[in-house]
């Protein structure tokens, strides 16, 4: 749950970050364009949700598949399995949306009202690195939990 609510928070901070008005459905995202680097903090964010390799998010949820396999669940697998390919089929509905760029629509960054904020640049940054590199460190993030806990 931690990682995924750290994609959702850099998502959600992203599109705070965006005080445009017209925006009201995902087709209005096409006017960031696809080389922004707001459209590229977005992508990753929903890969890394959708479970994509080598993303953080796939790592838990084959987490998710160790764990009832050893706890012999098989019955579980089907509707996780679903669960999982619906969702995948809905992030990649948003990465389309998101990434599909009219280049005779393009507009520039500064005319879309685009709060600027070195909070956001640091803590996005941040949880993009964890998002990123986290498989990396699992094993010492358990070390210190078991730490802290024990």
């Amino acid at each position: 749950m931690i990682i995924y609510n750290l994609s959702l928070f850099t998502l959600f901070f992203t599109l705070f970050q965006l005080v445009n008005l017209e925006t009201k459905t995902l087709f209005s995202f096409a006017d960031l364009g696809s080389s922004n680097l707001y459209t590229k903090i977005l992508s990753i964010t929903i890969l890394s949700m959708a479970g994509v390799p080598p993303l953080w998010g796939f790592f838990t949820k084959i987490l998710i598949f160790v764990i009832l396999v050893n706890s012999n669940f098989f019955f579980l697998f089907v509707p996780f399995f679903t669960v999982l390919m619906v969702s995948l089929y809905f992030y990649m509905q948003n990465l389309r949306f998101l990434n599909s760029t009219n280049l005779t629509d393009f507009v520039n960054i500064s005319d879309l009202q685009v709060r600027v904020t070195p909070l956001y640049y640091t803590l996005t940054l941040m949880s993009l690195f964890f998002v990123i590199f986290g498989s990396f460190f699992t094993e010492d993030l358990f070390l210190l939990f078991y730490w802290i806990l024990a």
